[in-house]
């Protein structure tokens, strides 16, 4: 059986996070919501290029509130590896829907603005 969820409003920025914290060599944001799930980006740079190295999807079978007909129980972890990519120094910006399908698990991105390895605390405008 299929759960369809979208991120949640009210998502916050784990405190294992290390984006945007001086010269951290690679970067992770993790997403927490709900009873456990997490959402975390490995971020790596090579050259003039930066790029989520890893996507991490934690989640929680447990969780009726997501998973009402689950007869699965505990945390369950999903990667994929090197999704995104950009030249350091631009943003990138994906409207249409990225999807990224992972053992049991599809995720997609839509109307997402997202850079690495920021200078200066704002997003370029390229």
């Amino acid at each position: 059986q299929f759960a369809f969820f979208p991120l949640p409003q009210n998502v916050t920025v784990e405190p294992q996070s290390s984006c945007g914290q001086g010269n951290t060599s690679h970067p992770i944001l993790i997403l927490g919501f709900g009873a456990g799930h997490s959402l975390s980006l490995n971020f790596s740079e090579s050259a003039d290029k930066y790029q989520v190295e890893e996507l991490v999807f934690h989640y929680n079978l447990s969780d009726a509130t997501l998973f009402p007909n689950s007869t699965a129980e505990g945390l369950k972890r999903v990667s994929h590896k090197n999704i995104l990519q950009a030249d350091v120094g631009t943003k990138y910006r994906c409207i249409n829907s990225k999807h990224v399908n992972m053992k049991n698990v599809n995720i997609t991105f839509s109307n997402v603005t997202l850079e690495a390895y920021i200078t200066n605390g704002t997003l370029s405008t390229n």
